[in-house]
């Protein structure tokens, strides 16, 4: 159980400007696999962690807002988030964090966990939103942050998610061809600071046959950064009843290589003698589309 209050304030200090502000308290469970491991290489077969207690943590927000027109909106928001009660191992020396859970697709079995750890969140977003008018609209976003978390080696260390920046840009353009056609054009670009990850104790990972970090280094590694750019294009014609639109979506039209993940591998290196290999997100993926959509006529007499 927990109980967690929230409080959000909206305050116009005209038609054109707002700023808002607001507080919660949050708590989450943990990942289900962390409550139900066992060690199966002891003689035990206890779930060690299943009295873990929920991670929490104070939010605060404080925003502005400018309606620079009918169409065009500003937001700048900062935030702040203080962790506590985060479960880390018990074990001396330890910089393990659950707040590194959920980054990637591997799962990390822990030593004995405890509600001890901290860590903290805290960033400034901006959004500048033109809506959809004169044909076209834009939506820019673009976000500094920084996040770290404290294991048991009373270390505050950069968490999985700690990439520092990112910035979205959106935008679309659709133009009447005909009567009942119209062209529609769309553009998405995406840059993000690079994915952090741990150097791999290889003795110690080929020993044991999985991962295992460097703790005094955890994190502090970093690949390049992430970019891909999404094109839009298409036609959408309209009759009384049915709308048929075909278009061309070319997902990550430059072909980036992103990197995932550096994952470590015992069995290629019981083949290779080299146990790691990355992982990339997705290329170069062109979607052909056509879709219809049905209308009907409402019935408006009595």
């Amino acid at each position: 159980t927990s109980l967690e209050p929230r409080l959000g304030m909206r305050w116009a200090l005209n038609d054109n400007n707002i700023i808002t502000g607001g507080y919660g308290l949050h708590s989450q469970m943990q990942p289900l696999y962390i409550y139900f491991a066992q060690d199966t290489g002891g003689t035990s077969t206890a779930m060690k962690n299943y009295d873990i207690g929920f991670t929490r943590s104070h939010h605060f927000i404080l925003g502005y807002e400018r309606v620079v027109s009918n169409d065009v909106r500003i937001r700048i928001e900062t935030y702040y988030q203080s962790l506590f009660d985060v479960p880390i191992e018990t074990r001396a020396g330890a910089s393990y964090s659950v707040l590194n859970q959920g980054s990637g697709y591997s799962r990390y079995f822990p030593d004995t966990l405890k509600n001890a750890g901290t860590g903290y969140n805290y960033g400034i977003e901006f959004t500048l939103e033109k809506k959809f008018s004169h044909g076209y609209y834009v939506l820019f976003t673009g976000s500094l942050f920084d996040s770290k978390a404290k294991g048991n080696d009373g270390v505050y260390r950069n968490t999985d998610y700690n990439s520092q920046y990112a910035v979205n840009v959106l935008g679309g353009y659709e133009k009447k061809i005909s009567k009942y056609g119209t062209l529609i054009t769309g553009v998405k670009v995406t840059f993000i600071g690079g994915k952090l990850y741990s150097p791999v104790d290889t003795a110690a990972s080929n020993s044991y046959g999985d991962a295992i970090v460097v703790d005094s280094l955890r994190n502090t590694l970093q690949f390049s950064p992430y970019f891909r750019a999404d094109l839009k294009i298409g036609a959408r014609f309209n009759s009384k009843k049915v709308t048929h639109e075909i278009g061309l979506d070319l997902v990550n039209i430059f072909n980036t290589k992103n990197i995932l993940s550096q994952s470590y591998s015992y069995g290629l290196y019981k083949e290779t003698g080299q146990p790691f290999y990355y992982q990339y997100q997705l290329g170069f993926l062109p979607i052909f589309y056509y879709r219809i959509d049905f209308g009907t006529k409402r019935n408006t007499s009595k």
